[in-house]
């Protein structure tokens, strides 16, 4: 019976793992660095997500500098396990607006917080 129990425990582990892998959700892959040019990285699983979710995850992004998300480039197999599709976007302006330039030190830097002294 212990056996029974010891097998049945890495089978139990697997199904879990895969279970909860399952359920990802669309996420941005790309920092600041990347946004402050108006690109946005997203990846997401096929199987429970379409790109149209990955495009509101950087639409959030995109809002940030008074823009819309556009998908660009779609890449299956380029992303994690989990949520292997990668999608390329854009923020662009939205039609009929024309919203200023994206401006370079809207983001944080590294070196915007002061050292401690010595």
């Amino acid at each position: 019976m212990k056996n029974r129990l010891l097998l049945a425990l890495p089978l139990l582990g697997l199904v879990l793992a895969l279970s909860a892998c399952e359920t990802e959700k669309p996420y941005v892959t790309t920092d600041y660095r990347f946004h402050q040019r108006g690109i946005v990285v997203a990846c997401f699983n096929e199987e429970n997500a379409t790109v149209a979710d990955a495009q509101k995850v950087a639409e959030e992004v995109c809002r940030q500098y008074d823009r819309t998300a556009q998908v660009q480039l779609v890449q299956p197999y380029q992303c994690s396990w989990s949520a292997p599709t990668q999608v390329t976007m854009s923020c662009v302006a939205r039609p009929g607006e024309n919203p200023g330039p994206i401006l370079q030190h809207g983001a944080p830097m590294r070196h915007d917080t002061p050292l401690p002294a010595w």
